[in-house]
């Protein structure tokens, strides 16, 4: 994979939510190769900085911010914070989420609750603010919500984690339309299997309930991929960069799989 830096971001300030580690990460570093300023939201502040540094060994700005983003008004208060920081915000990638794999006949109100809250309300309430500071400022930017392959085609034991990203779905296709006028686009990107912590422990728990070894479930998981592997964080990155950037000026509304071949199965 080609690690050449470009510009396309150059001059941006670009908040990653979720962005300590997996997928948040290689956006955030993705983007930074792009020549982006990048905000950090997470609850893991010392994990994240590790990421900030990265951004800034790359040549940008980062800034860390411990945000709960089911937490409102903590949210209002970091996207205020990050715009005094690193300037007016111009993209946003609402990657926090949690994914259990719990099966349905055991998944308790609060499991339910809690991948709703982080994966659907954290989203509309990110988006929320940011979008407002964007209007502000006047900024023609770009919102990017990350939903996954399981929106559409979730497996056993995600009815939780599916339902929160088919919501994630159907947010970002209204955001899409009341944000038009403003110049602001907004999309989701849809993962399959990339290679993140999330998953590891994700294969942790399938292996236990289904008495299988979690290289095993791993094979069965990469064959249900065109391609035949998992991906890899960056390679979310570059779409993520490309929406965010002047490239992804006329695209508004979509939901695109980042997925190997996954939902082509």
């Amino acid at each position: 994979m080609s690690e050449q830096p470009d510009s396309r971001l150059a001059g941006k300030h670009v908040i990653v939510t979720g962005g300590a580690r997996g997928i948040g990460r290689g956006i955030a570093v993705r983007c930074a190769r792009s020549g982006a300023d990048v905000s950090l939201f997470d609850l893991r502040s010392s994990v994240a900085e590790e990421t900030a540094q990265r951004v800034r060994e790359l040549g940008g700005e980062a800034a860390v911010y411990e945000v709960d983003v089911t937490d409102e008004a903590a949210v209002e208060e970091a996207v205020a914070a990050a715009c005094d920081e690193l300037g007016p915000i111009h993209g946003l990638v609402n990657n926090a989420g949690v994914q259990q794999a719990i099966p349905l006949l055991e998944t308790t109100e609060a499991d339910w609750d809690r991948h709703m809250a982080v994966n659907a309300k954290g989203t509309f309430f990110v988006a929320k603010h940011v979008a407002a500071s964007m209007i502000d400022d006047g900024i023609e930017g770009s919102i990017v919500n990350i939903s996954s392959v399981g929106a559409e085609q979730p497996l056993a034991g995600q009815g939780a984690y599916g339902a929160s990203k088919a919501a994630v779905l159907a947010f970002t296709t209204v955001l899409a339309n009341e944000l038009a006028e403003y110049g602001i686009t907004a999309n989701a990107i849809k993962p399959g299997t990339v290679d993140t912590p999330m998953v590891t422990q994700w294969l942790e728990e399938r292996a236990e309930q289904y008495d299988k070894t979690e290289n095993e479930l791993l094979a069965e998981t990469v064959d249900e991929h065109v391609l035949d592997r998992i991906g890899k964080p960056e390679e979310v990155g570059h779409v993520a960069t490309l929406l965010l950037s002047e490239e992804g000026d006329w695209i508004t509304g979509e939901s695109i799989a980042i997925d190997g071949g996954y939902l082509k199965k």
